[in-house]
């Protein structure tokens, strides 16, 4: 695995983009519109087991009225996060996390996910113009088909 590297632009080093992130992640479990606009380009897009979609202010606030899930908790596991520095105004980070989740029946769910996000440096500071989710496991499906054990 590829650990987090020290290097630093002129711009964010990898632990204030990691702070973003969990800034980020902290927001969401907080149902804090005001810090996921803030934190969330315009047109930003979100991709993962549901599909992709856009994700701006109307969209958070549309999710936050009516959620699907609440995130409880969540932890990223340091030893994962990988930087990617594209320019000097666009960076992405991936990394594992760890989430538990409730669904919005009350159900608790624990899972385990890499995800990535690519930020832009613009006029009002680092916003989130990508995020993607991949549950952990098999590639291709395997361990989650019924009758069916992943090798």
């Amino acid at each position: 695995m590829t650990t987090m590297t020290h290097t630093m632009t002129n711009r964010i080093t990898d632990q204030e983009l990691l702070a973003l992130e969990r800034q980020y992640w902290d927001a969401i479990k907080a149902r804090d519109t005001g810090i996921v606009n803030r934190l969330t380009h315009r047109d930003s897009t979100v991709a993962g087991a549901s599909g992709v979609s856009g994700w701006n202010a109307e969209a958070v606030a549309k999710a936050f009225e009516a959620p699907q899930y609440t995130v409880k908790d969540y932890r990223i596991d340091p030893q994962t996060v990988r930087v990617n520095r594209i320019s000097d105004d666009v960076v992405s980070i991936a990394y594992g996390v760890h989430e538990d989740i409730e669904m919005s029946d009350g159900k608790p769910v624990k899972l385990d996910a890499f995800d990535t996000s690519v930020w832009k440096l613009g006029d009002n500071g680092w916003t989130c113009v990508l995020h993607t989710e991949s549950l952990k496991g098999d590639p291709f499906g395997r361990d989650r088909m019924a009758g069916h054990s992943a090798s």
